[in-house]
């Protein structure tokens, strides 16, 4: 079960390092949303925008991009992961993740984030 939910985090990973805007809204649940601050800023918007409008004009991550799942657990069908990324667009970052399992598949359902 841990490494399902650490596959779909992977799937997002993945598509930021690659700027791949299909991955990562294949990572998110059609209804997934996040919030959290760039800094002192407040943003929030649908993991879809995101994987547009954010993932979609980005350029691939860069040498120095690395991305780290620090804890993830799982309760039926629903689970929570951190994850720490480093120089993405950037910035460092610390996601959590709340994911939840729909007919057999581990989507991300909300991203909360500050930079670091």
């Amino acid at each position: 079960m841990h490494e399902d939910v650490r596959a779909a985090v992977q799937r997002y990973v993945d598509g930021c390092r690659a700027a791949d805007p299909a991955a990562v809204r294949d990572a998110f649940d059609e209804n997934a949303v996040m919030w959290g601050y760039l800094g002192p800023e407040f943003v929030t918007m649908t993991g879809g925008a995101f994987a547009t409008e954010v993932i979609g004009t980005a350029d691939p991550a860069g040498p120095g991009y690395a991305a780290e799942i620090h804890s993830i657990e799982v309760v039926g069908d629903v689970a929570s992961a951190v994850l720490d990324e480093r120089q993405f667009l950037g910035a460092d970052f610390r996601n959590f993740f709340g994911l939840v399992r729909r007919e057999g598949v581990w989507r991300i359902t909300s991203k909360v984030f500050t930079t670091r």
